[in-house]
């Protein structure tokens, strides 16, 4: 995972990439509220998730290294909810194979699948947006400026504190730091004399080259995205009747 920010953001080349970022940002977020709105408890509603998910993550191109890492951190972040699944038998004595919502697996797998269906499509749409087209989205879906000022600069610096970080665990392995657990304990030592100055500077070296180059005064969008074309409103059509088929699905209309 040392690696997932640099590997994901606009890092894929499916067909997607070549689509308005506003476009992108858009189907995105209707498809995760499709496959948020979908039953997981039945076998049409699974297979409707993950086809939903494999299509997207294909069409944005989300680089494999990304993809691993992703399944990894939802599979940590997830799993564990089916230790919960004998103390939900025990509740539910009468449930039988059969009876798959009322089964004790059905809460954990709903959590699993919503879960790793959601993480999947938001790594998929951010993998197929840079930090300038995500800018340029936003701004196009009409997001306040300021909302999309905090949200750009959230994610640089998120990256920056990454690698500073990464940077310090190497100089301390470097300088023998190396041993079981003594890197991690050197860093945590170190962060309120090392690490924690030196991002405050970075911080307000960036402040002032903003303020400089005339960022908070400058209107944003004279640089904003290009029009929706006709791809894009196929692909937003696309989308909106797969949001239609998944509240289908949990009304009972389909399947």
């Amino acid at each position: 995972m040392a690696h997932f920010a640099h590997d994901l953001w606009g890092r894929g080349r499916g067909p997607a990439a070549a689509l308005a970022p506003q476009g992108r940002i858009l189907a995105g977020a209707l498809l995760v509220a499709a496959c948020m709105t979908a039953p997981a408890d039945s076998a049409t509603g699974t297979a409707f998730i993950a086809a939903v998910t494999l299509a997207w993550a294909g069409a944005c191109g989300i680089p494999r290294r990304a993809a691993g890492s992703f399944a990894l951190l939802g599979l940590a972040m997830f799993l564990p909810y089916f230790l919960l699944v004998p103390l939900l038998a025990m509740e539910r004595p009468d449930a039988t194979a059969q009876a798959f919502p009322a089964s004790a697996a059905g809460a954990p797998w709903d959590v699993f699948l919503h879960g790793m269906a959601g993480m999947f499509l938001a790594a998929a749409t951010a993998s197929s947006l840079g930090p300038s087209d995500l800018r340029r989205g936003l701004l196009a879906l009409r997001v306040p400026r300021a909302v999309t000022a905090i949200v750009v600069q959230v994610l640089h610096q998120t990256g920056e504190l990454l690698d500073e970080t990464r940077r310090l665990a190497a100089a301390y392995a470097v300088r023998g730091a190396a041993g079981r657990g003594k890197t991690a304990t050197a860093i945590l030592a170190a962060l309120p004399r090392v690490w924690l100055p030196r991002i405050i500077g970075r911080a307000e070296r960036v402040a002032a080259a903003m303020e400089l180059r005339g960022y908070a005064e400058a209107d944003l969008r004279v640089f904003g995205a290009p029009p929706l074309g006709a791809a894009d409103a196929a692909l937003i059509i696309a989308v909106v009747a797969v949001l239609a088929i998944a509240a289908g699905l949990r009304l009972g209309w389909i399947g």
